[in-house]
This record gives C-alpha cells, sequence and structure tokens, in this order.
C-alpha cells in the first residue's frame, strides 16, 4: 500500500490531523497508529495502517452489508412520512392564515365602530358647547348705562 503525507492521510481517513499526531503519539496500542518521518521531517502514514486504526463499520469484514432495494424501501418511507408530515404543516399553515384573516377583519370593524363613535361624541361636544355659552344677538340690546355715563353724555 501507499504511504500518505499527514494531509493526505487526514482526509483517507476522514478525521483531523491533530487526531492523527495524537494518535501517532499515543502509548495506547489499540488506539497508537504507526507511521515514519521522511528525510524532512514530515510524517508518512501507510494505507492499511489508517484502515486498521479508522476502519468505518461499514466496511468491517464480519458486519453484513445491505443490498440497495433495502436501501431504497427505507429512504421511500421516509419520503412517506416526510410528505405526510409537509401536507400537515401546510394544513396548519393555511388555519393560521385563515384564522390571522379572520382577527384582522375583527380588528377593521372595531376601528370603523371607534371612528364613528369619536365621530358622534364630537358633534356631540359641539352641540353641547353650544348649549352653554350665551348664544344671543349683543347687536339689539342695549347697554345699561352707569350714572357717570349718563351725565357726561357717553
Amino acid at each position: 500500500m501507499a504511504k500518505l503525507s499527514l494531509n493526505q492521510a487526514a482526509k483517507y481517513a476522514g478525521v483531523a490531523k491533530k487526531t492523527l499526531l495524537e494518535r501517532l503519539k499515543s502509548n495506547d496500542l489499540n488506539a497508537k497508529l504507526s507511521g515514519e518521518k521522511n528525510a524532512q521531517g514530515h510524517w508518512e502514514i501507510d494505507e492499511a495502517e489508517l484502515d486498521r486504526v479508522f476502519r468505518k463499520p461499514q466496511e468491517e469484514p464480519h458486519r453484513k452489508t445491505v443490498s440497495p432495494p433495502l436501501i431504497k424501501a427505507a429512504k421511500t418511507s421516509e419520503t412517506g412520512a416526510l410528505e405526510v408530515e409537509v401536507k400537515m404543516l401546510r394544513e396548519q399553515i393555511g388555519a393560521m392564515t385563515a384564522e390571522r384573516d379572520r382577527e384582522r377583519g375583527q380588528l377593521v370593524d372595531q376601528i370603523e365602530d371607534l371612528r364613528t363613535r369619536l365621530d358622534g361624541a364630537e358633534a356631540e361636544r359641539v352641540r353641547l358647547n353650544a348649549l352653554l355659552t350665551d348664544q344671543r344677538d349683543k347687536s339689539g340690546v342695549r347697554v345699561k348705562r352707569g350714572l357717570w355715563a349718563r351725565l357726561v353724555g357717553r
């Protein structure tokens, strides 16, 4: 098998370079990763060593692989469940939208009623204000003059 640089090995194993360095320096025999430093002082790790330490569960020989038809069936049932959930969520959104529109209509009606009442109250205020003030015509009324004004003739 080929020797890989630390970067290549990290990509191959699907782990971070830091993880590889920790495993290279580890004292635990089960977790230890073997590797060599080249002439430039860079780590080189064999692919087989990466497979030994970072073997993925589906790559284990004793595990039974799932056949494509079963995978497709699982995806189909999952898709069906998601479609049902999407349908239910859309129905909830529709119900919420209808409720919001109904409430908005009630509020518009209430605002119109309050405006009508306010206009009526303003007209009533003007009417009552007119009753409270003296509305007689002052041009035809003689003003009673005092004694001094009568004597002086003003």
